[in-house]
């Protein structure tokens, strides 16, 4: 067979083997990124191992392809054309699969999120999967924060310890406090103790505490409290920590951290947006990813059929 007729199938071959390996690598780097978070990721998971099986298949129909082409050998060029119909056969199911995974992804992971939410309170393993997706993209609650009203945070009774930080995270001012939070909408009732060694110091520490309260929520007091119109600043909802953006008011409640929406009439430092969107995004982004993929890989198995049934004089 001549330099030329070979170059067609030869360049088959080697695509075949390119998208193969990035098929690999986009697999095992899924795995990897997401595999802490696999109650919201479980169908990227499921079909990057699927999308592994497909990876060897095409590294095997490449690699005897190659060697087929180049010796001229009709038995092994046979063989390789029927490993190219069960890679093409594969790679459409994956495609076909990543366009379903694509289209249900913002349903599945709302339910996930939210039953995460629920779970919240009791289970460590869910309290570390959510806080780790709102820190990561500064994100509150499945649509929206007000969702963490219905995760039954709210309790009565809790002794708390509030921490004041100001905006740049360099000052921050410790309060001891006895609160009752009921569950929202709720209006937030503090009896306050300070312990200093002297009457005039206690009176001055309580000023700096409200000043410093004032002074880094007062920018926060709009006609719209969260994102919602006509809101009233005393529908009060506790939020976990990682809600709390810079220069908020942190809520320790026994060994955990929470987050407030409002007290003393004032707004809290947190973010209001909904974690659903950013999380779509990244699931359909890695779906749509193996089905592009996966659409190249079905054109050149399918493309690769004839040229290795065909017999090595048909080239001469």
């Amino acid at each position: 067979m001549a330099i030329k007729d070979r170059l067609f199938p030869l360049t088959i071959m080697a695509l075949i083997l390119v998208f193969s390996l990035i098929h690999l690598g986009v697999s095992i780097g899924i795995i990897g990124a997401v595999r802490n978070y696999d109650d919201f990721f479980r169908p990227q998971i499921g079909l990057s191992g699927y999308n592994i099986v497909i990876s060897i298949f095409g590294f095997i129909t490449s690699i005897l392809g190659l060697f087929s082409v180049m010796t001229d050998s009709p038995r092994i060029g046979k063989i390789v054309a029927i490993i190219s119909c069960i890679l093409g056969v594969l790679a459409l199911a994956s495609l076909v699969t990543a366009l379903v995974i694509n289209s249900k992804s913002i349903s599945y992971v709302s339910t996930r999120f939210t039953n995460n939410m629920n779970a919240y309170k009791s289970s460590a393993d869910s309290r570390y999967k959510i806080d780790s997706l709102q820190n990561k993209y500064k994100c509150c609650g499945t649509n929206t924060w007000l969702d963490w009203a219905n995760a039954g945070l709210n309790a009565t009774g809790w002794n708390t310890t509030n921490s004041t930080t100001t905006t740049n995270s360099t000052t921050t001012t410790t309060m001891a406090a006895v609160t009752n939070a009921t569950a929202a909408p709720s209006v937030m009732s503090t009896t306050t103790a300070m312990s200093m060694t002297a009457a005039g110091k206690r009176k001055r520490q309580a000023t700096t505490i409200a000043s410093t309260m004032a002074s880094t929520m007062a920018s926060t007091i709009v006609s719209s409290y969260g994102g919602f119109a006509n809101l009233p600043v005393t529908y009060t909802v506790v939020l976990p920590a990682s809600c709390c953006s810079a220069g908020s008011t942190i809520t320790a409640i026994g060994t955990s951290t929470y987050c407030l929406s409002s007290f003393y009439g004032l707004v809290n430092h947190f973010y209001t947006t909904g974690c659903v969107r950013s999380i779509d995004t990244v699931a359909g982004n890695q779906a749509m990813g193996f089905g592009v993929i996966n659409s190249f890989l079905v054109v050149l198995a399918f493309v690769a059929i004839p040229l290795m049934f065909r017999s090595p004089s048909a080239h001469v």
